[in-house]
């Protein structure tokens, strides 16, 4: 209940097997991804393996992106 309070109706909750005893909520602002980095240069604080990064540019897509060259009219323009 204390999460659903948290994170709201549009939240997610994911609940993970803990090797010790008690309950934990960790309440995460933003988006988080289970993927790792394509590559390692997309770090850019490799004390903390994150990639902070101001004002990026993101495309969305409604379809597989197959090749690079699908979209690279689109990148030329940025």
């Amino acid at each position: 209940a204390d999460a659903m309070e948290k994170v709201g109706n549009d939240g997610v909750i994911t609940v993970e097997e803990s090797k010790g005893f008690g309950t934990f909520l960790d309440v995460v602002e933003g988006m988080q991804y289970d993927r790792g980095y394509i590559s390692p240069y997309m770090v850019t604080d490799g004390e903390k393996m994150v990639a902070n990064l101001e004002e990026p540019y993101i495309l969305l897509v409604d379809k597989k992106v197959s090749a690079v060259a699908e979209i690279v009219p689109i990148l030329e323009k940025v």
